[in-house]
């Protein structure tokens, strides 16, 4: 019974040691051919197919300009409207996961030199890497744990 008692922890502690979860962030990309072209991609390289796109002019942002999704290849394109100059918002969504490109405009066109990223908030999967040697002093402690209720007995 004993060995089943000291057994039990370092069992559960290999087994339960936890792996590297893997997290991946939306990289996009863009062109300006006769539209202004996007292509958006995880870190896995992975595409973000049929992801969610809104498009803000800047004289409305409360209601998308136009909204529609990326392709199979996770690619997207559009032409903002010069008449209506300024820092057009183009929100790429998928999986939890986003991308916030500012297109500015002017009375001339796109912008091209000027295009941004806003600030990732990239926070649906975070990664707590653990080692064996975490997993092993953890399962030390909780043995120990088991040693010392054992030996009051």
């Amino acid at each position: 019974m004993k060995k089943l008692i000291f057994t039990l922890p370092l069992l559960l502690g290999v087994l339960g040691m936890p792996s590297k979860s893997v997290a991946h962030t939306m990289f996009t990309n863009y062109l300006l051919n006769d539209e202004l072209e996007f292509q958006s991609t995880y870190s896995t390289d992975e595409v973000a197919a049929n992801a969610e796109v809104y498009v803000y002019a800047p004289n409305n942002f409360d209601e998308p300009w136009l909204e529609s999704r990326t392709d199979e290849e996770g690619r997207f394109s559009f032409l903002p409207d010069a008449s209506i100059p300024g820092d057009w918002e183009v929100q790429i969504i998928d999986e939890g996961h986003g991308e916030v490109i500012i297109v500015p405009v002017t009375e001339d066109g796109v912008d091209y030199e000027n295009i941004s990223y806003e600030l990732k908030q990239d926070l649906h999967y975070s990664s707590t890497p653990m080692s064996p040697l975490h997993s092993l002093l953890i399962t030390a402690g909780v043995s120990g744990f088991w040693f010392a209720v054992l030996r009051k007995n």
